[in-house]
């Protein structure tokens, strides 16, 4: 009986002393992000201990999720693209998830309206075209300081504004459009890939943590620096991204490059093991 209630007790101090992580949604679009995170946190149980995580239940919109891992009280990890604003509310983890590939993006457009944009060279030439993006995406910014019209919808909704011609082009990164293309079953929408462009800007896409949780951002960035060092932060990148890669054809398309107003001046440019470069074969 002893022996039992001790175990009952080792149990619950177990338990008590997990480091909870709250995060925003295990989501299917989100599997390789929370793979990072399981990652980081299992190779820092040596010096930080258990971790337990967890998610609400009902999927929240990003300015909300970022609204409530101020407090932490919801959720206390989120991840999204990086400002200036966002790293003065919230603590930035400066090593960025998919290695800047969210930087690389391709379009959903109307099926039959290719030739639309196979004319197109310059940065100019976009603004003969709306763009469709979330609330609260960080690419809002990019596109407008480029002079671009944007129309904004919630995410479920901007593949039903696009077919009925509310805007012309749906801004995706290259690891997320086929994606979604087969998972929406957007060509039954009338919904096409564009095949010639690639939109290119310096987008930051980070966890960040509550700032009531600095011990959770300590472990998280010794987590992922490690994972650097060993090889796996690259291995899940190229599980996850590498047929995506090869079916965007990233050498054929033409690149128009896309200024970053939000871009915080701490970005980690220098660091080349953090960003992919189209050229970039898996090892």
């Amino acid at each position: 009986m002893l022996a039992l209630w001790l175990a009952l007790l080792s149990c619950q101090a177990h338990a008590e002393s997990a480091m909870e992580v709250r995060y925003i949604s295990d989501a299917p679009r989100y599997q390789e992000y929370i793979e990072i995170l399981r990652t980081a946190l299992d190779k820092t149980i040596p010096e930080y201990g258990p971790y337990v995580m967890s998610h609400p239940e009902a999927e929240m919109n990003e300015p909300r999720y970022m609204a409530d891992a101020v407090s932490g009280k919801s959720v206390n990890l989120v991840w999204g693209s990086t400002s200036v604003e966002r790293e003065r509310t919230l603590i930035p983890i400066r090593i960025p998830l998919g290695k800047g590939l969210l930087g690389y993006r391709i379009g959903l457009i109307r099926a039959g309206e290719q030739a639309r944009f196979s004319g197109v060279k310059t940065r100019d030439d976009l603004k003969r075209f709306t763009f469709g993006m979330g609330p609260g995406w960080g690419d809002i910014a990019i596109c407008r300081h480029a002079g671009l019209t944007v129309w904004i919808d919630p995410y479920e909704k901007l593949f039903k504004m696009l077919t009925a011609g509310r805007f012309d082009f749906y801004s995706r990164g290259v690891n997320e459009i086929f994606t979604e293309f087969q998972a929406f079953h957007l060509s039954e929408q009338g919904i096409a890939v564009e095949k010639d462009l690639l939109l290119h800007s310096i987008y930051p896409f980070y966890f960040f943590v509550s700032p009531a949780e600095p011990r959770l951002a300590s472990r998280l960035k010794m987590g992922l620096e490690k994972m650097l060092n060993d090889g796996s932060f690259d291995a899940i990148f190229w599980k996850y991204n590498q047929a995506n890669i090869e079916r965007a054809g990233l050498a054929r398309r033409r690149v128009i490059e896309l200024a970053n107003p939000a871009l915080p001046p701490d970005t980690p440019l220098d660091d080349h093991r953090l960003w992919f470069v189209p050229s970039a074969r898996r090892p």
